[in-house]
This record gives C-alpha cells, sequence and structure tokens, in this order.
C-alpha cells in the first residue's frame, strides 16, 4: 500500500525519458521516487550528457557517475546515459530516438518525461518529449509528462496530482557534483517544498493523437 494519500498510478514498469542529466533528479526526482516507493520497477533513460556542450570525455563520465548515484537514491532499477550532444537532438529523426527508447526497454507499461508543450519548452525537451510519445505509440504504453504549468492548460486532457517523496529527491540532487552551491538550478529546487506533482496524461491506450501540435 502506498504511504501517499494520491499515489502515483499503478504501473509495473516505467520507463522515464530525459533530455539532459538534471531533469531525473531536479524535475523528475519526486515523482520517480514515489513510482519507485509503490513498487514500479523504473527504469531511466538520458538522452544526453548535460544541459551544454562540453568536449572534455572527463566531464561526461563524471556527469555518468552522478547521475548512477543519484538515481539510486531515487530506487531506480537502472539508468542509461546516451551520447547525443546537448542541443543536437533535432538532427536525430524522432523513429530513431524512439528506437534507442525502446532498445533499452521494450516492455514499459508506461513512460514518464518532461512536459514540453509549452511556446517555451526547451528544443531538447520537445525532442525527447516526442520521442517518448512515438516510443509509446509503438508499444502501446501510456505516456505520462511532468508539468510545472497549471491543469487548465491541458484541455481534453488528464492531469493527475499526485504526492511525491522530496527527501529522496533532495538526497538526489546532491549527488551532482559538477553544480555548485549557488547554480541556479540546485537554488530553484531547494526552495520547492510542496509535496505534490502534476502529471498530464499525454498519451493513454485510447489516446490517436498527440496532445502538441508541433511538425515532426
Amino acid at each position: 500500500m502506498s504511504k501517499y494519500v494520491r499515489p502515483v498510478p499503478a504501473v509495473r514498469t516505467l520507463m522515464v525519458v530525459c533530455a539532459h542529466p538534471y531533469d531525473a533528479t531536479f524535475a523528475l526526482g519526486g515523482v520517480i521516487a514515489a513510482f519507485a516507493c509503490a513498487g514500479t520497477s523504473v527504469h531511466i533513460l538520458c538522452l544526453t550528457h548535460g544541459r551544454t556542450p562540453d568536449p572534455r570525455p572527463r566531464r561526461r563520465i563524471d556527469r555518468a557517475r552522478d547521475l548512477g548515484r543519484a538515481t539510486r537514491h531515487l530506487g531506480a532499477d537502472d539508468v542509461t546515459m546516451l551520447d547525443h550532444a546537448p542541443g543536437t537532438l533535432a538532427l536525430t529523426s524522432l523513429d530513431a530516438l524512439a528506437d534507442e527508447i525502446l532498445t533499452i526497454r521494450q516492455s514499459a507499461d508506461a513512460m514518464l518525461t518532461v512536459d514540453a508543450t509549452g511556446d517555451d519548452a526547451h528544443p531538447d525537451h520537445v525532442r525527447a518529449m516526442r520521442a517518448a510519445y512515438r516510443a509509446a505509440s509503438k508499444q502501446g504504453s501510456t505516456l505520462y509528462a511532468w508539468t510545472l504549468r497549471p491543469g487548465q492548460a491541458f484541455r481534453g486532457r488528464q492531469v493527475l496530482v499526485v504526492d511525491v517523496d522530496r527527501e529522496r529527491q533532495r538526497a538526489a540532487t546532491a549527488c551532482h557534483t559538477g553544480l555548485g552551491p549557488d547554480d541556479p538550478l540546485r537554488r530553484r529546487w531547494q526552495l520547492q517544498q510542496d509535496r505534490s506533482e502534476r502529471l498530464v496524461v499525454l498519451r493513454s491506450e485510447r489516446t490517436t493523437t498527440p496532445v502538441f501540435a508541433r511538425n515532426a
């Protein structure tokens, strides 16, 4: 039984698709921990090695190590980091990205990504969301997107409010050694005390068209 008043959906296997390493912890960390606590087998895929390009192999190794440590705090089963350069996901076709996702995990009941349906969404987030949608469609999975946008922004779509695990999330974010204590991203999420998050259902078994209307 979940310890949360508003638990995450009952899912056996969850595939998390992130554009950047920090998405899995600062954005999705509380939700991932809640799924893991509910008994879900969680598998994380990060498509790039950072928010900005860094040609130094050592930095990519460090980020992969930090993400591995962080996701263990969240209770995830495993994490995979691909080597797409930040800002270049749009250069790879959606089918190719979807195939990479499905190569990592072909039998996920559901997928989780970052909502990128807003006009100000990062291009890598848009591509990761669309690739996750393509992969979920290919294997018939539900697709949830963590969002900061209000529920009324998603007309006709189900928006779930779920309780999350901030304690595990804070432990995970502390693993990112490449971020200084005054980094804006770290400061922003250290102030996050609300124990709930919103998940919009971008795709369910009944979904026939995507919620976003941008060209592929």
